[in-house]
Order: structure tokens, then C-alpha cells, then sequence
């Protein structure tokens, strides 16, 4: 028969592992919804810049870009992180630089992305504790 302090460790052991996994899901979900997100506001030219679009989670690169996998972020090999972006070496220009409405495409979809993304992660922590 267990005793309390091992029964308590394994609750514990078991909570976290519930949580971290809801927490990992939860950044997939955040980077899909982020692409979503820049690809809307981003200007369209040849549609490079927009295809070129994808997130990385941990060790992984997520895209659907049919262009250059140059184009694609770098994996960031962080736990518990997400990141949306392009390597499109001409991305900067399109966010400071531009003299049309497309100058902060980037921004603007930080400020939209950025609310959905703090709901999905508490929601996630929630589904942790049941």
C-alpha cells in the first residue's frame, strides 16, 4: 500500500505532466491561429511574403508554404515557446519601411494575436487542474 507522500507525489507528477501537455497543445493551436492572423494582414504582391508565413514550436517548423524552404523560420529548440514570422529577407522592409498601409503588418497582427493566445494558454492551464 502507498503511503500519503508517495500518493501525493504521484498526483503531483501526473498533474504537471496533464499540464504540460494541454500547455503544448495549446502553443500548436497559438501558431496556427498567429499564421492565420499574419497571412491576413500581410500585403500581397507575388504572395510570397504571405505563403511564406509558419511558426516553430520547440524543434519544429510548421508551414504550407509551397515557396522556398529558405523562406521559413528557424527552429527555436525552446520548450514551452512559440514563434510566427518569415525569412523572407525582404519582411522588414514590408514592416518598417513601406510607405502604404502594409507598415506594421506585423504589429497589428501582434496586437490581434496576442489576446487569442492569453486565452488559449489559460484555458489550457484550466484543463490541467480537472
Amino acid at each position: 500500500m502507498l503511503n500519503n507522500a508517495k500518493l501525493i507525489q504521484i498526483n503531483i507528477t501526473n498533474y504537471v505532466l496533464s499540464v504540460s501537455k494541454n500547455i503544448d497543445e495549446a502553443l500548436e493551436e497559438i501558431g496556427q491561429r498567429g499564421v492565420g492572423i499574419v497571412k491576413g494582414n500581410t500585403p500581397k504582391d507575388t504572395g510570397r511574403l504571405q505563403n511564406s508565413m509558419s511558426y516553430s514550436t520547440g524543434n519544429k517548423v510548421i508551414s504550407e508554404s509551397p515557396f522556398n524552404e529558405a523562406d521559413k523560420i528557424k527552429p527555436i529548440n525552446k520548450d514551452k515557446t512559440v514563434i510566427v514570422g518569415t525569412n523572407v529577407i525582404y519582411g522588414p522592409h514590408v514592416e518598417y519601411m513601406s510607405k502604404n498601409a502594409s507598415k506594421g503588418f506585423m504589429l497589428r497582427s501582434y496586437k490581434q494575436w496576442k489576446p487569442i493566445a492569453e486565452f488559449i494558454i489559460a484555458k489550457a492551464a484550466k484543463r490541467g487542474k480537472k
